[in-house]
């Protein structure tokens, strides 16, 4: 095996090679014959409109659904199960969190779990509180913060457990448009803050242009698949009324119009 090759396995933390998937034995495949490669550090947009199986796909590299034909690897490992190495960021921070717990408490559940040591729970969870910019508001209950509060600390929860990979599944698509931006914004500072991977899936051009490094536009369903991917070569942050981000914007709607 050369120097070359070598590197770009190294790198490449995602790989998946003819990914197919059906439901219940239905000949009709939801996705059909995907193939992608996530690097190592990267901000990768799967966008596409509801009903192309986006959601579906993330699902399988979270290991929640298995796909019906292909493989998918993970650090050059068969997904068959969730795994430590990826965390999963949902839509609906309320049924993601215990009512119940606190922001710290909520942050620190998975270390607790994992018989992590008071001590380091405590640091760790204050670090991440710290870094979601939630510092302040450990003793409050989820029904006591606003839906971008709430999606701050699950961000944070899944911090703390440390995964290399961070699924993100339109975790701010419940957002009223304001609080969404500045979520935007600070993810793309956690992220450049922790440089974990991170594939986000989200309907709206605009986001995945002013988060990604690449967009992989996904056609309309069914077997649908990552038609089109688009190299992203704007700096951060991103400014939407810029002319080279209205020209991508353009050249991605072409795909839905």
């Amino acid at each position: 095996m050369n120097t070359a090759l070598k590197e770009i396995e190294k790198s490449s933390v995602i790989s998946i090679s003819g990914l197919s998937q059906s439901f219940n034995g239905n000949s009709t495949y939801i996705l059909e014959n995907v193939h992608l490669t996530i690097e190592r550090g990267e901000f990768y947009i799967l966008l596409g409109p509801s009903g192309c199986g986006k959601s579906t796909l993330l699902s399988i590299i979270a290991g929640f659904i298995k796909n019906t034909a292909g493989e998918i690897l993970v650090d050059n490992e068969q997904v068959h199960k969730p795994g430590r190495n990826r965390g999963v960021v949902f839509q609906q921070a309320d049924s993601a969190l215990f009512p119940w717990l606190t922001v710290k408490e909520n942050v620190e559940f998975g270390l607790k779990m994992e018989k992590v040591p008071k001590t380091i729970r405590e640091q760790t969870s204050s670090s991440f509180i710290e870094l979601v910019g939630l510092k302040g508001h450990e003793g409050k209950f989820p029904k006591e913060l606003s839906g971008g509060m709430k999606q701050r600390v699950q961000l944070a929860r899944v911090l703390a457990n440390d995964p290399d990979i961070l699924l993100m599944d339109e975790p701010f698509g419940a957002l009223d448009a304001m609080t969404r931006r500045t979520m935007q914004q600070e993810l793309v500072r956690i992220w450049k803050e922790t440089n974990k991977t991170i594939i986000f899936v989200t309907h709206d051009i605009q986001e995945a242009l002013l988060l990604g490094q690449r967009v992989g536009v996904m056609s309309v369903g069914p077997s649908s698949n990552i038609s089109t991917i688009y190299e992203i070569p704007l700096a951060y942050p991103r400014d939407f009324t810029d002319k080279e981000f209205h020209h991508l914007y353009q050249q991605i709607q072409s795909h839905f119009d």
